[in-house]
């Protein structure tokens, strides 16, 4: 069996690497010996030098040393010739490198290796019996190169690469234009262990691979940062022209027709893997006689195929004088990295968000092409400077009502998406308050990165001056610009369309609730359940969210639906849910009544002309209540002065709308026991009791109610409200048709505007609803129902009595069990002594009456306290009463005089009660002591 070098010498795994050249360069990575044979065949019919790659390679469709995988020989090349000599890079002729060989082994104490006469040289192999890989092979190549160094066996230096291609045997050496046969001139050699090895060369340990520009274990962020690094050749032949570049690349350009086809293919490697690569490979060709523009394209082609860009040592082998005032000479291993760059993203691209558009950053500032901030250098070779890691930028400037000037900032995060926030102008300009506020919303600075940040935001904003108008930051939702807009959590609706508006300060723990979540049609599948006879109520209350919006329109501030629900757990809490899902989640658009009285004004400010709702407010004490009646139908909170400052703040919190409530209890006899004249906050509150009932089987209820309501929501009101916008006057014009039906078939007075409106406002938002598809009431079913609500609301809720007979009355009656005495008559004839009282108190004693004359007497203060806290006019009750003959005087009373003990006087009022008509008489009539 003939020798067969190839199989000597390469490992059994793996793919090969056989190249052809002549006037241009021919490589294949093939997978099978028989290929490679065939091309070898074709390649020597085309008179060219054929050579193989002395390792075998991976996958990947080029001859690197990174794709190397397996190594099974070391190998050496000896130049042979008399020109060769005279160069000191070679012997005179083959003989010369043969005994020049066989004395190095000697020293180096190496076994006879394979030789190969190259044609004009001589190819030297040593075999392996292990097969190695690169990291394993490199330091015996590089300590074979020392040693030969020591001893002085002249070899070509550029041998030493783990992908080195040599000649196949049995081809042809066409290097100076005569055919030389490439053949065997020994092949006996045994294999070396890899351990033996490394103990005759005197070898280092193998170190573990890590990649020359990529660090091993690089998180995602420095990799997606590695690449938006490019290389221009533009860049690299600039800073050549200005001697911090490569001369040999200058070399090349200037001497295009003269050059050597090997020096010119080197520079093209540097062109063919620079961005520029196509343009610049025919500048560097174009002056050449024989260029022809094809060729040019089809050599870089083949270059970014099959290689990669030369290496300073390839130049230097090629032209040594070029590299000799190099200043980057031992520092880079090629030209090609002085062309390093940052690659851009095209303007205005669209990010993974759906939707979110990245826009062009202000120059000098521009985006990599896969991510970051970078500023541009000032002088074109230098390197652009990254200014913030991941996709950074200010979306708008916007005036805040409190805060004034604020910028909308928009930072892409690659885990956490993206994510807005707001921060006011002065706290931009301050790089420390800059630092933090930043590094609140996930923006993380080191060093002196927080001043080229603060730059960059501060040319974005002041070229966002230039180019338009702050826009104005919403605060509330709801109406806006003269009723041209609405503002639907950070949805802007028009007649034109809907656009984003940022969340403010104020808004935005609110604005991720107001938002669309599953389909209209699962939704329509729960909320169309109110539809069923017997829900009309609970329908009504949950079309607050359709009739609120209308509100402003009829001219009210605001007004309360205070549901009743007699039973705890029985579904009160759903009414609200199915309100607040018409616009975003069920439950967190909601206060409850444990929410404080500022959180729930700053509720109903934020909700502005939206449905504002507050569950379970049954524990909420009849003060409170009244409160909130009288606020939410003011439509504004509380002025406030700044602290420390002379100066009312600015207040914003105002509103529009309807408030939907639920409890346990009436809070119109609430309301009755706090005051004598509750009229105002009860006329305030629409209030109606829903009956327990079994229209909807628990079981499927639950199911509807408790899970697929809370999966699907928020689709309805923008629809809605687009209706409105582009329909608004036949809106309004239906609204005052409805009320006028419900005020004449009621026969509503102006002391019931509150429920007029109330009710017309949710049965024209109903209308409108069930017109557009929304909903499916049947509506004349609920406006029934609500009109003999109304009318039963208008006789049970009279105009209260108040009158000063009635205070008095009511004092009385509060009084009498516990804290008044019965005086018994006149003392005694013969003792002197008072007779024991008929009625003696058992608690404070503010209250005495005198049978003999008829005068009741009332401790002043007492009786004070309790006209404040009935809110009855104290004076005008006394004055009033002392018109009709009732109250005499202020006197100083003994209240305890025929008691036990008797304490001093004290401030009291006096009554004659003789003909008043409030029957002490008969209550306190005196006993029979019989």
């Amino acid at each position: 069996m003939s020798f067969d070098l190839l199989d000597a010498v390469l490992p059994a795994e793996g793919r090969f690497c056989v190249v052809g050249i002549s006037q241009y360069t021919d490589q294949r990575i093939i997978d099978t010996r028989e290929e490679l044979d065939k091309i070898a065949e074709k390649f020597v019919s085309q008179n060219k030098n054929v050579f193989f790659a002395c390792a075998k390679f991976g996958e990947q469709d080029n001859r690197t040393k990174d794709n190397v995988i397996g190594i099974r020989s070391l190998w050496l090349d000896l130049d042979c010739g008399a020109a060769k000599a005279e160069a000191g890079k070679g012997y005179a002729d083959q003989e010369a490198g043969l005994v020049a060989l066989r004395g190095f082994c000697k020293k180096a104490g190496l076994p006879r290796p394979i030789i190969v006469d190259s044609g004009y040289g001589l190819h030297v192999y040593w075999l392996i019996e292990e097969v190695l890989q690169r990291h394993q092979w490199e330091p015996l190549a590089k300590r074979l190169k020392e040693l030969c160094d020591e001893n002085e066996l002249i070899v070509d230096p550029a041998v030493f690469e783990a992908s080195r291609v040599l000649r196949i045997p049995g081809t042809f050496n066409f290097k100076f234009g005569t055919q030389a046969e490439v053949r065997v001139l020994n092949e006996h050699s045994e294999r070396i262990k890899y351990e033996d090895l490394q103990t005759l060369l005197g070898s280092a340990p193998p170190q573990e691979p890590t990649p020359n520009f990529v660090p091993k274990g690089m998180s995602p962020m420095m990799e997606a940062l590695m690449g938006n690094r490019v290389k221009t050749f533009k860049k690299i032949m600039i800073r050549s022209a200005n001697g911090d570049g490569c001369a040999q690349l200058i070399h090349c350009f200037e001497n295009q027709e003269s050059i050597e086809e090997p020096l010119w293919r080197a520079a093209l490697s540097i062109t063919a893997f620079c961005v520029d690569g196509k343009t610049a490979a025919h500048k560097m060709s174009d002056k050449y006689p024989g260029y022809d523009h094809a060729e040019v394209e089809k050599k870089v082609d083949y270059i970014v195929a099959k290689g990669g860009p030369y290496t300073c040592a390839t130049f230097e082998k090629l032209n040594p004088a070029g590299c000799n005032e190099c200043p980057h000479k031992g520092k880079i291993k090629s030209p090609i990295v002085l062309g390093a760059d940052i690659a851009e993203a095209d303007a205005n691209e669209e990010s993974d968000e759906e939707g979110v558009v990245i826009p062009e950053y202000p120059f000098p500032y521009f985006r990599g092409k896969n991510g970051g901030v970078y500023r541009k250098p000032m002088e074109e070779e230098e390197e652009p400077v990254l200014v913030y890691e991941y996709d950074f930028y200010v979306v708008n400037r916007m005036r805040h009502p409190d805060l004034g000037e604020v910028a909308l900032f928009r930072l892409h995060l690659p885990r956490d998406g993206v994510h807005e926030f707001t921060l006011p102008m002065t706290t931009i300009v301050v790089k420390e308050k800059l630092r933090e506020a930043v590094a609140h919303h996930g923006v993380v600075t080191s060093g002196k990165q927080i001043e080229l940040l603060a730059h960059y935001v501060a040319s974005s904003l002041k070229n966002m001056q230039f180019e338009k108008k702050a826009e104005v930051m919403r605060t509330q939702f709801g109406w806006a610009d003269k009723d041209s807009k609405f503002i639907l959590g950070d949805r802007e609706i028009t007649k034109d369309g809907v656009f984003h508006s940022p969340p403010s300060n104020v808004t935005k723990d609110v604005t991720p609730h107001v938002m669309p979540m599953g389909s209209m049609e699962k939704w329509q599948e729960v909320f169309n359940m109110y539809a069923l006879p017997g829900l009309e109520p609970h329908a009504f209350a949950a079309l607050t969210a359709f009739g609120s919006p209308l509100l402003k329109f009829t001219g009210l501030e605001g007004a309360i639906i205070n549901v009743i629900y007699p039973r705890s757990g029985s579904g009160k809490s759903t009414t609200l849910y199915m309100c607040n899902s018409v616009i975003g989640h069920p439950k967190r658009l909601g206060s409850i009544w444990k929410d404080t009285p500022n959180t729930k004004m700053h509720m109903l400010g934020v909700m502005n002309n939206l449905a504002n709702t507050i569950d379970e407010i049954t524990n909420t004490t009849p003060i409170e209540f009244s409160e909130l009646a009288y606020s939410i139908s003011q439509g504004r909170g509380k002025n406030r002065m700044k602290a420390s400052v002379n100066e009312m703040r600015v207040n914003n919190t105002s509103w529009q709308g309807i408030t939907l409530a639920s409890s346990n209890a009436s809070f119109y006899e609430k309301l009755g026991s706090l005051k004598t004249s509750p009229d105002g906050e009860m006329m305030r509150v629409l209030e109606y009791t829903i009956a327990p009932n079994d229209v909807i089987d628990t079981a499927l209820g639950k199911a509807l109610f408790d899970h697929q309501l809370f999966e699907n929501y928020g689709h309805a009101g923008e629809p809605y409200l687009q209706w409105l916008l582009l329909n608004l006057e036949e809106a309004k014009d239906l609204l005052r048709k409805v009320q006028a039906r419900i005020d004449k078939q009621v026969q509503f007075t102006s002391r019931e505007r509150f429920w007029s409106a109330v009710a017309a406002c949710n049965i024209t938002g109903g209308l409108i609803a069930k017109s557009l598809g929304l909903i499916n009431f049947d509506m004349k079913q609920v406006y029934d129902w609500l009109v003999g609500i109304l009318a039963n609301m208008r006789q049970d809720v009279h105009v209260p009595d108040g009158s000063p007979a009635e205070v008095l009355g009511s004092y009385i009656n509060l009084n009498l069990s516990n804290h008044a005495l019965v005086a018994n008559g006149e003392p005694d004839i013969k003792t002197g002594l008072m007779a024991m009282p008929l009625l003696e108190p058992r608690g404070e004693l503010v209250m005495r009456y005198e049978p003999d004359t008829k005068h009741l007497y009332l401790a002043a203060n007492a009786f004070k306290k309790y006209c404040v806290e009935r809110q009855t006019n104290y004076k005008e009750t006394l004055q009033a009463l002392g018109l009709v003959g009732v109250y005499l005087e202020a006197v100083n009373k003994r209240m305890s005089k025929g008691m036990k003990i008797v304490s001093p006087p004290v401030r009291a009022l006096k009554f004659d009660v003789r003909d008043f008509g409030l029957g002490i008489e008969t209550v306190l009539k005196p006993q029979d002591e019989s």
